[in-house]
C-alpha cells in the first residue's frame, strides 16, 4: 500500500471517499503515535534498547493501519452532512423549485450551515451545480457521486432518483419520502453508535489494563519482575503474554466493531 500526500491545490478535484490521502503533518502525527506506542510497549515487556528501537521503526507503518479507520470516519462525516442536504433538498422541491434551483438553494444553505473551511458536502453540492450548468444529466451526476462516496444511503438515494426520473413518478413526493427514510436510517445508526461509545471506551481501558499492571508491579517489586526481563525463560513468558494481550485486544475490537 502506498501513501500519497495531498497538496492544497489538489483539494478541489473530485474526491474519492474510498481512499484517504495524508498531508505531511498527519503522516508525521500518526507515525509518531505508532512509534511511541510500540516503543513504550517494547520497553514495558522487554526493557531492551534493541527491541525498543525495532519496535519504534515498526511503528512508522501505523499510518497504513490507521488509514482504514480514517476512510470510515470521512464516510460517516459525509453521511451526516448528506442527511442535512436531503432535508433542505426535499424542502426546496416541495416549494415548487426545479432540481437545479433546488440544488442552488441547498448549496447556499449548506455554506451557511458549514461556514469557514469548505466541508465535503458543500464542495459536492457546488460540483453538482456546476455540472448541471454544463447540461450534464442529473442521474449521471448523482450516480458518479454515489460511486465515489461509497456510502449506502447515497447509493440508495441515487437509485431511487434515477428510477423516479425514468418512470416519470412524482419526484417531490418520492424525494420527501426517500429523504425521511434515509434520515431515519442515519439517525438510527447514530443512536447505535452513541449507545456503544461507552462500551468501546471500556474495551480500550480493559485492553490497556495488563500494561498498567506490569508497570505497577515492576515499579513496586522490581526484583520480583527482573527475571522476566533478563532470562531467556522470562523473555519467552513475556513474549507469550504480549501475544495473548494483543490477540485479546484484536478480538475485543472486532466484537465491538459492529457494521450496520
Amino acid at each position: 500500500m502506498r501513501i500519497r500526500f495531498i497538496k492544497d491545490k489538489e483539494r478541489n478535484v473530485q474526491k474519492c471517499y474510498n481512499e484517504y490521502n495524508y498531508d505531511v503533518f498527519e503522516w508525521l502525527l500518526y507515525a509518531g503515535i505508532g512509534s511511541f506506542a510500540l516503543a513504550m510497549t517494547a520497553w514495558i515487556f522487554y526493557k531492551n534498547a534493541i527491541v525498543v528501537f525495532l519496535a519504534f521503526l515498526l511503528g512508522l507503518f501505523y499510518p497504513l493501519i490507521k488509514k482504514k479507520s480514517l476512510i470510515e470516519k470521512q464516510r460517516n462525516i459525509l453521511r451526516l452532512q448528506f442527511k442535512d442536504m436531503l432535508y433542505y433538498l426535499g424542502a426546496s422541491l416541495s416549494a415548487g423549485k426545479s432540481v437545479e434551483q433546488a440544488f442552488i438553494t441547498v448549496h447556499s444553505t449548506l455554506k451557511n450551515l458549514y461556514p469557514g473551511k469548505k466541508s465535503d458536502i458543500v464542495i459536492e453540492s457546488d460540483l453538482i451545480i456546476n455540472r448541471l450548468r454544463m447540461n450534464e444529466n442529473i442521474e449521471d451526476i448523482l450516480n458518479e457521486f454515489a460511486g465515489r462516496a461509497g456510502v449506502e444511503e447515497i447509493n440508495y438515494f441515487s437509485d431511487v432518483f434515477s428510477v423516479c426520473k425514468r418512470t416519470g413518478g412524482n419526484l417531490i413526493e418520492v424525494m420527501r419520502t426517500t429523504s425521511r427514510m434515509i434520515s431515519e436510517h442515519i439517525e438510527t445508526k447514530q443512536e447505535i453508535a452513541t449507545a456503544f461509545a461507552a462500551k468501546k471506551q471500556e474495551q480500550r481501558l480493559l485492553s490497556l489494563s495488563p500494561l498498567a499492571m506490569i508497570i505497577f508491579i515492576s515499579y513496586m517489586s522490581g526484583d520480583f519482575m527482573e527475571p522476566l526481563f533478563t532470562t531467556p525463560e522470562g523473555r519467552i513468558i513475556m513474549t507469550i503474554s504480549l501475544i495473548l494481550i494483543g490477540l485479546g485486544g484484536l478480538i475485543s475490537n472486532r466484537i465491538m466493531n459492529i457494521k450496520f
